[in-house]
């Protein structure tokens, strides 16, 4: 049987292959051989009749009862091998069919070699054509089975051959000459037929394995949770019905027979909703192009549910390009599907107030931007709550939450068809889409009304105020970075200018946004070049007019845009970090140009809030007296009421004071500066506001009164700011304040106008005094 590995295909026959091999080999023989021993029968009776001689009856009667009872013997072997009702085994069946080959061969060659010769010469040629024939005719009954087939061949043809060769007559050698080569052919025939037979056989039992193989997998594939096949010919037609089809479409399969792939989409509601009509639209496009889809999820409506199936297809194509149909798989892809939806919501969705987040806000946009009717505008807001950042410093970030919260409510009663995200923090963007006519500032309005009534959140009272900008499309931009980046400025220009409003962004807002980027670019090379300068502003003693000290002013000596203030590029400097090598520069020339102006005469330098809590600034400050020689109580820090909240800021300011240093603190009289504030910093000296000093009503002058008197019983001095004219200066004097400075002194002096402004007040007694202080 090992013959049979190398039969038929290229892997070794397994050894039931080899066993169904051997049966269908013994059932083929059985299936030809009724047909075979007729033909048989018939060839023995014309021998028996025509080639017996007369005188010799009974040889022709013994003959013929011996070969009728092979025959008979062999009937009876053949009917249940042929009608599969052998209760033997193949291997027993085999034996006993190549016993009867062997002894119906023999006895075939033993009639031949009694008869051969006996006769006249036509009847010893019709006897060997016959025995020919029958050789011919045993090799294709037999040829299934090749040990049979040439053991019917070689019996026959070795024992004729040896009858034909015994016989001394020329014609008699030729002709068992011509018997080998009938020999030959019969065997390269027999070797064929049986080879051809067993490939054919194998290929059967491979390709109805493959058979068994697929349909196991199409069983197990249907037969999961969610999976089906689907085939349709050309018309749409089911030509393959699948079960589990029927089944998850909630029909039966009676029912889905009757519906093309059309109707079945059709009757589960697919184009129900939009993106069922899109899935319908590409799956009509890929059939109509004969193109394959996959993959494509189709929203559909079963058992008045909905469910989600991803359906994919192939076409059918015949090797001449005809299509048949189309044939593919569909899954029940509802539960991952609303998963990964769910996924997709969290990922554009704020965690904490539900709204559209940042990301959700860009796509929103570009959307309304791209789908804008040529009437309509698409407004972009940016909305910022006013005093937010407070509400977390005083009552905690959990409270700042909750308040998010209640705004996002507020929000969302207004909010209508527009979309409101939240864009981090306490700011919240906008999108509205609305006719060309209609007046933005009133449709934003309305979210700043919302908010107008207090919110009330764990038992605190709220208010809370808020700013928005805003910018349209198609107006100011198309692009949709563009658009918020410009309400970002608008917003940005409304908090600047009173907060609590509705900015427009304008081209001015554009062109202030260049400046300002040009500064930063610039400011960096400025201080590295050392393009800038101290400007000095004397403070006068307002009892005795002696010059006390000057206030550094920083100054820009731009190359080319020239002399800039510093209302210019401090915030500039201050957002990008810039302020603190600035502040150092600024710090070294103060105390530099203070060392060399007479004795007792110090310089009051301002100092960032950016500045004051940097870990470097008391090293800064001690290093620029340190490198320029001033004595520590010449040297004032000017900070301002809102910039000292950092412990450690404080701290440095304390270490400084007990050096000598003195602190004053800019603006009073404006902020939110309590008594409890002026007593956790070590302040010297307070500054009022020129706001106060250069509104004469005595409403103001009462304030300012207020304050040095504060400044007295707290133990600090007094300087009134802006003095313009003499009448203010005589009021801050009447009151009491300890110093004075503005332009009724004298403007701010380049470092080269001190020593002359110096010079020009120095008295008999070697003083710096202002005359004009005694008018």
């Amino acid at each position: 049987m090992n013959r049979l590995s190398r039969l038929g295909r290229k892997d070794p026959a397994s050894e039931a292959d080899c066993n169904s091999l051997f049966r269908r080999q013994i059932d083929e023989a059985a299936a030809v051989a009724p047909f075979a021993n007729l033909a048989y029968m018939a060839s023995l009776v014309v021998i028996l009749t025509y080639t017996v001689p007369p005188g010799r009856q009974t040889l022709r009667w013994l003959g013929g009862a011996l070969i009728f009872l092979v025959l008979a013997n062999s009937i009876r072997v053949w009917i249940p091998l042929r009608w599969r009702q052998s209760k033997h085994t193949p291997r027993y069946d085999y034996v006993g069919l190549l016993v009867e080959v062997i002894v119906v061969a023999t006895l075939d060659v033993a009639l031949f070699a009694l008869l051969f010769h006996d006769m006249d010469v036509f009847r010893d040629l019709v006897l060997i054509a016959t025995m020919a024939g029958i050789m011919g005719a045993g090799t294709v009954t037999f040829s299934s089975l090749r040990s049979v087939s040439l053991t019917w061949i070689y019996i026959h043809g070795l024992g004729v051959f040896t009858v034909l060769i015994v016989h001394a007559e020329p014609h008699f050698r030729v002709l068992a000459i011509q018997l080998c080569i009938y020999m030959f052919a019969l065997t390269v025939g027999a070797v064929y037929l049986s080879a051809s037979f067993q490939r054919r056989c194998l290929a059967e039992f491979q390709a109805e394995s493959e058979r068994q193989t697929v349909a196991l997998l199409l069983d197990g594939f249907e037969g999961g949770s969610r999976d089906w096949l689907w085939e349709c010919d050309t018309n749409g037609r089911f030509s393959h019905t699948s079960a589990r089809l029927a089944e998850v479409a909630g029909m039966t399969v009676d029912e889905l027979q009757q519906l093309t792939f059309g109707q079945l989409l059709t009757r589960l509601q697919i184009a129900s909703s939009p993106e069922g009509r899109a899935a319908a639209a590409q799956m009509i496009d890929k059939l109509e192009s004969s193109a394959p889809f996959r993959d494509t999820v189709v929203p559909v409506h079963v058992d008045g549910r909905r469910r989600w199936w991803s359906l994919s297809g192939n076409p059918r194509v015949l090797e001449s390009g005809v299509i048949l149909g189309w044939r593919g798989v569909g899954s029940d892809i509802t539960e991952r599907y609303v998963h990964e939806q769910e996924i997709l919501r969290l990922a554009a969705t704020d965690s904490l107030t539900g709204l559209p987040n940042r990301r959700a806000f860009g796509v929103a946009l570009e959307e309304a931007i791209n789908s804008r009717a040529p009437d309509k505008q698409v407004l972009v807001g940016i909305l910022d709550l006013d005093n937010f950042k407070s509400v977390n410093d005083t009552l905690g970030h959990p409270i700042g939450d909750q308040l998010l919260l209640e705004v996002t409510k507020r929000l969302r009663k207004v909010v209508g068809s527009d979309m409101c995200s939240r864009m981090g923090g306490d700011e919240f963007g906008l999108i509205v889409c609305t006719s060309s006519r209609d007046d933005p500032g009133v449709i934003f309005d309305r979210y700043l009304e919302v908010l107008h009534e207090p919110f009330f959140v764990e038992g605190n009272r709220i208010e809370v105020r808020a700013t928005i900008g805003y910018s349209s499309a198609p107006e100011d931009s198309t692009d949709a970075d563009g658009l918020v980046m410009l309400a970002d400025l608008a917003l940005y220009e409304a908090k600047s200018t009173g907060r609590n409003r509705v900015g427009k962004f304008s081209p001015l807002l554009r062109a202030r946004a260049s400046a300002r980027a040009t500064a930063l670019h610039e400011l960096d090379r400025g201080i590295e070049e050392g393009q800038f300068d101290l400007h000095y502003q004397p403070q006068v003693d307002t009892q005795t007019g002696e010059v006390v000290a000057f206030e550094a002013l920083l100054r820009w000596n731009h190359p080319s845009r020239g002399l800039i203030g510093p209302s210019q590029f401090i915030s500039v400097a201050e957002e990008t970090g810039m302020i603190i090598p600035l502040g150092a520069q600024a710090m070294a020339m103060a105390t530099a140009a203070a060392a060399g102006w007479p004795i007792g005469i110090g310089v009051s330098v301002n100092v960032s809030p950016v500045q004051l809590v940097s870990r470097e600034f008391g090293a800064m400050v001690k290093k620029a007296l340190t490198d320029s020689g001033l004595a520590p109580h010449l040297l004032q820090l000017e900070i301002t009421e809102t910039g000292v909240v950092d412990d450690r800021a404080i701290r440095d300011l304390y270490k400084l004071r007990e050096l000598g240093v003195t602190v004053a603190l800019d603006d009073f009289g404006t902020g939110y500066s309590s008594f409890a504030t002026l007593q956790r910093l070590p302040i010297d000296v307070l500054k009022i506001d020129r706001m106060l000093v250069t509104d004469s009503d005595d409403p103001k002058m009462s304030v300012v009164k207020s304050i040095v008197e504060l400044a007295a019983a707290l133990g600090m001095k007094s300087l009134a700011e802006g003095v313009e004219t003499i009448e203010q200066f005589r009021r801050v004097q009447w009151v009491g304040c300890d110093l004075v400075q503005g332009y009724h002194i004298s403007k701010a002096l380049t470092a080269e106008r001190v020593d002359v402004y110096l010079a020009a007040t120095d008295t008999e007694t070697g003083r710096s005094v202002h005359p004009l202080t005694w008018l």
